[in-house]
């Protein structure tokens, strides 16, 4: 019978597709993994992996054991969590968010739950892509599409309201702009089109057909500061624009609305830890609907 703690090298092949990946998640060496993974594939006289140009896929066999190493890998977190809590009620929770809310509108307001819960510890994870909830990236993430996994808890955490922003800079030297139709002789900042982690992010159609785009990044708070430097106009949240004192807010009536969903795995929902932070952002969000959605 193959070690059990090699099951934890197996799932982390799996979710990184990657031996270093895999090394510099776990603190080892890939030798160390590629020698954990062949121990569990001895043991059991069959191949787990084979290896692309992109990295390791799991072969039948290996789809297999996934999900019977997924269940022993849950069994294992809710003894912890339940011992943990046990002790204390409190400690680390990690919250995977896009940049955009995370950075611009959480952190500013996080203050609360310390003051609320002193025993806490959030990790803020704010990347301008998705943070995986079912590959044990985060603990709660919030997406801009809603999660459809069997495995998740998911709920509608916002609405939110996009508009145009630029700089008085740029509007002092652009084609004149006071109507929809102006907006085809202007200069426009976006996504990168081909790395966009969620299609919620094409909206430059939205009000140009056929937008002149001078600058692109797969950061939102990136074009931010494209639009305060006067390279064109940006469509950013109205929460992270609205008070910007260097941008100014152009045609107020051309909006758009999206949404924020927020997810946990079934297994945590339950965890006194997760439900703080869990309802503290939902109640947060709820306070700040005008804000968000105004």
């Amino acid at each position: 019978m193959f070690d059990w703690n090699d099951l934890r090298f197996f799932l982390e092949l799996q979710r990184s597709g990657r031996l270093l990946t895999a090394a510099k998640r776990l603190g080892t060496t890939h030798s160390t993994v590629a020698r954990h993974i062949e121990s569990i594939e001895h043991h059991l006289g069959t191949a787990l992996f084979v290896q692309h140009a992109q990295g390791y896929e799991l072969t039948p066999a290996g789809q297999a054991l996934l999900k019977h190493a997924e269940a022993m890998e849950n069994v294992a977190l809710l003894a912890q969590e339940e011992i943990t809590q046990a002790l204390s009620p409190l400690g680390k929770i990690r919250l995977g968010v896009t940049e955009g809310i995370g950075i611009q509108f959480i952190t500013p307001r996080i203050a609360g739950l310390y003051q609320r819960y002193p025993g806490l510890e959030v990790e803020l994870v704010a990347v301008p892509r998705f943070v995986s909830i079912l590959n044990r990236e985060a603990e709660i993430s919030i997406h801009l599409d809603r999660p459809t996994a069997d495995q998740l808890i998911t709920r509608k955490l916002t609405d939110y309201r996009l508009a145009l922003y630029a700089s008085p800079a740029y509007l002092a030297k652009a084609a004149p702009l006071n109507s929809r139709e102006d907006l085809a002789r202007q200069d426009w900042i976006g996504y990168v089109d081909d790395l966009l982690f969620s299609q919620e992010l094409l909206f430059l159609n939205s009000f140009c057909r056929n937008p002149n785009v001078v600058f692109r990044s797969t950061s939102v708070i990136a074009q931010q500061q494209a639009a305060r430097a006067g390279l064109g106009i940006a469509v950013l949240p109205n929460y992270m624009a609205r008070h910007d004192p260097e941008l100014t807010h152009v045609l107020p009536a051309e909006t758009i609305q999206r949404s924020y969903w927020i997810s946990t795995r079934r297994e945590l929902h339950k965890s006194v830890r997760l439900r703080v932070v869990w309802d503290y952002l939902v109640e947060l969000c709820e306070s700040a609907k005008d804000e968000l959605d105004g």
